[in-house]
């Protein structure tokens, strides 16, 4: 069976769930839904405050939106591959829904942006690319999964972490390679394939706030915003808004987007199911 004639049967299923749905469920409510959510706080050469409490936020918020959430702190190279490679391997419907979500540090390098995670041992340009998750994997991970629409929230970039810092030589690492010191700033541009959307905290070459309270100023809004009724789009111009007027126009939310279909995080009570046709 082609996966064309598989997503056709889910969408057709879904009609009849929503038919005869007493709850009175509208057609994005019962789509299957996912969420990886990361945060990588405890770098011990540059730790991050914040990360780890947004990812648990997130988490916490994204569970009372019905997605089925994977809570993921702290994570080794190891463990940060297994995570995504587990997590897109588990979605089995065609017509899932899933989000991806990292807060922690990364990197640029060549055009390429790279997920550092906690307890790497880095010490070189090489060693950098080959113990971190580039977004490229992510994608390709997502590309093989048999999720139909797909965001992807990096609220990363806070600085290059093995640079020193003023008035230190170094971060207690033994960096071999003045390559991995002078990486460009901030995030590289990324193109979101069909069917995706790639949300950064901040426009690329540029870097994103830890924030001063709980929660980093990119997440902070995110979360004030994520469960109104909204699209994709309209709700990521607001936090944009929020998230200029916070930082005092420093730091710019951007994303991309290849969605073909309307995006709802939480979808309107009168949303109407749309025409399955071609059956």
């Amino acid at each position: 069976m082609t996966s064309t004639k598989k997503y056709k049967i889910q969408l057709a299923i879904t009609f009849w769930v929503l038919l005869f749905s007493p709850t009175g469920y509208s057609y994005e409510e019962v789509l299957p839904r996912y969420a990886l959510i990361i945060g990588n706080s405890d770098y011990q050469f540059a730790p991050l405050k914040n990360p780890a409490n947004d990812a648990r936020d997130m988490a916490a918020t994204l569970k009372k939106l019905r997605y089925k959430v994977k809570l993921a702190l702290n994570q080794s190279p190891e463990q940060l591959r297994q995570s995504v490679r587990e997590f897109y391997q588990s979605i089995k419907e065609q017509n899932a829904i899933s989000l991806f979500y990292y807060a922690g540090h990364a990197i640029q390098a060549e055009n390429i942006n790279y997920l550092i995670p906690v307890n790497a041992q880095i010490s070189s340009y090489k060693k950098m690319k080959s113990q971190s998750l580039s977004i490229n994997d992510v994608l390709y991970a997502i590309k093989r999964s048999s999720s139909h629409q797909n965001i992807l929230i990096l609220d990363a970039c806070r600085n290059n972490p093995f640079k020193p810092v003023a008035g230190s030589k170094s971060r207690g690492l033994n960096i071999t390679d003045n390559k991995l010191l002078s990486v460009n700033t901030g995030l590289a541009p990324v193109k979101a394939p069909t069917g995706t959307l790639i949300a950064y905290a901040t426009e690329p070459g540029n870097t994103a706030s830890d924030g001063d309270g709980k929660n980093g100023a990119y997440t902070s809004a995110l979360l004030r915003h994520i469960g109104k009724a909204e699209t994709a789009e309209a709700l990521f111009k607001e936090v944009r808004k929020d998230v200029l007027y916070d930082t005092d126009n420093r730091q710019t939310p951007w994303e991309h987007s290849s969605l073909i279909e309307k995006f709802y995080f939480m979808p309107p009570s009168n949303e109407e199911i749309p025409d399955i046709i071609g059956f």
